[in-house]
């Protein structure tokens, strides 16, 4: 590296993913002096390694699961063995043209915002040193605010013999040169359950291991439960409250020993190859080599440790996204840097309000939340009021021949305030919104019911629950039987 170069900014964001460019376009509309490092690529996991590619792959395996069911919209089709390098080719087209329009570096640049790639460290509280490897010299950045948004990366559990296998992970999956024919996914969470759907309807014989008894975990348990039959009925082989108790690399491919999570533990262990395993196990916060630790930032298992502004105990340090461990979403990270944004412009600042996060994971059927599952909203409120409607009752859904799934909605028993939305469907992740606006402003189901949706949509599955709480709610079940006596 040549000499080191000193510049003061404003604002400095460490870490080129969603919230790290919410924060650079934000701080250049203002005014404000601000530099975006990135170690890197600009777009971080989202456009790279997960959201992007992940659902270019879904639609190329969606389209395959269409050819081979064609049939059934009267269509005779040839099934043709998809072609991996194609689909991969499609995966990286919309990469690129995401990247070209949206995430260039060249585009934020040209609205002032000084873009370095390199890896850097805090040497204080106030500045952060980065080796600048496009200009190749070190430059010192004195800064007001800083921003750590570094993201978050996949981790191994600690299975005997993984490190020696080449396994994958949502990082390198997108490197593959080949389908491979036999897939063990390690994690039945939304990735696990996503690339393993993907793989399968492109061609592979999937294996899904999940050491607890039910798959995503963090939904609804009937949600699980249904999710867990289509999956199995597709052919995937989901086994569950399974442990890897280790792995071994032969010259036919990777040997797993299956161990069931049972206690106490018995020796009645399964031996199977798989040609790869994809490992979809959880994720860690990037932090190391900052030098948060000789400056005061806190750090935790999940993450950096902030406040309810987003604030780490050193006051002109904020954190967001992935790297803070709060909800490891795309949309999320947006949201905290669009609270940042509005706390660094007014002198009253916000805090962060978790109350109605929406998520979705895009198997098919898509699987959509927000709010409390059952469970959860009957351990905080005691009796509520749970309104389902089977997506056979949807009648677009019926036309398309996508009736899979369900909608389930728990509110409060005598308002219908909402408490948590539930959905399994076609487009389940466009049709939570609706809900989403509803519960961040307070509407009840009973407003809901009067408001006109499209005929024939998916949208109007969100009436016919609305309605439900007409007939079926508890304050109007109560009426009529004070009415009738």
């Amino acid at each position: 590296m040549n000499q080191n170069t000193v510049d003061i900014y404003d604002l400095t964001i460490i870490g080129g993913g969603s919230a790290g460019l919410v924060l650079a376009v934000a701080g250049a509309k203002l005014g404000k002096k601000t530099a975006l490092v990135e170690k890197h690529r600009i777009g971080g996991d989202c456009l790279w390694t997960g959201c992007v590619p992940s659902k270019a792959l879904l639609k190329a395996a969606k389209v395959a699961n269409y050819i081979r069911n064609a049939e059934k919209y009267g269509i005779a089709a040839t099934e043709t063995k998809p072609d991996w390098q194609k689909v991969m080719e499609y995966v990286q087209s919309t990469q690129h043209t995401i990247e070209a329009e949206h995430d260039n570096p060249e585009r934020f640049r040209e609205m002032g915002v000084d873009v370095i790639f390199g890896n850097g460290h805090f040497e204080s509280r106030d500045t952060f040193v980065v080796e600048d490897i496009e200009n190749e010299q070190t430059r010192t950045l004195k800064s007001k605010k800083f921003v750590i948004s570094t993201g978050s990366r996949p981790l191994a559990p600690p299975i005997p013999g993984l490190e020696s296998c080449a396994y994958l992970d949502s990082e390198n999956v997108w490197e593959l040169e080949e389908l491979p024919q036999r897939l063990l996914v390690i994690g039945a969470g939304p990735i696990g359950i996503e690339l393993g759907q993907a793989f399968h309807r492109l061609g592979a014989e999937v294996t899904i291991a999940q050491r607890s008894g039910r798959i995503l975990t963090k939904e609804d348990m009937d949600v699980s439960e249904r999710m867990l039959n289509y999956l199995t009925s597709e052919g995937i082989d989901v086994r569950l409250n399974t442990n890897i108790a280790k792995v071994e690399k032969q010259k036919d491919g990777t040997n797993v020993t299956f161990a069931r999570a049972q206690s106490p533990p018995t020796n009645e262990n399964l031996e199977q190859v798989f040609d790869k395993i994809l490992v979809a196990a959880g994720r860690a916060p990037n932090v190391e080599g900052l030098g948060l630790e000789k400056i005061g930032v806190q750090m935790q298992k999940s993450g950096i440790v902030v406040n309810e502004k987003l604030q780490t105990p050193v006051k002109n340090i904020y954190a967001a996204g992935d790297v803070i461990g709060h909800y490891l979403f795309t949309h999320v990270a947006a949201f905290q840097a669009q609270l940042l944004v509005r706390n660094f412009l007014l002198p009253v600042a916000k805090k962060i309000n978790y109350s109605v996060v929406p998520w979705t994971t895009f198997c098919d059927p898509e699987v959509a939340r927000c709010g409390l599952t059952e469970a959860d909203a009957r351990e905080k409120y005691g009796d509520v009021d749970v309104f389902t409607l089977d997506q056979a009752d949807v009648d677009r859904a019926v036309a398309e021949g996508e009736t899979h799934g369900f909608s389930k909605v728990i509110a409060s028993k005598w308002r219908g305030k909402i408490l948590g939305v539930h959905l399994i469907g076609a487009n389940a992740g466009e049709v939570i919104h609706e809900y989403v606006l509803a519960m961040q402003q307070g509407i009840p189901l009973r407003k809901l019911s009067g408001m006109m949706h499209v005929y024939p949509t998916y949208s109007t599955s969100v009436w016919r629950i609305a309605a439900k709480w007409i007939s079926e709610g508890t304050l109007v079940q109560t009426l009529r039987k004070l009415i009738r006596s």
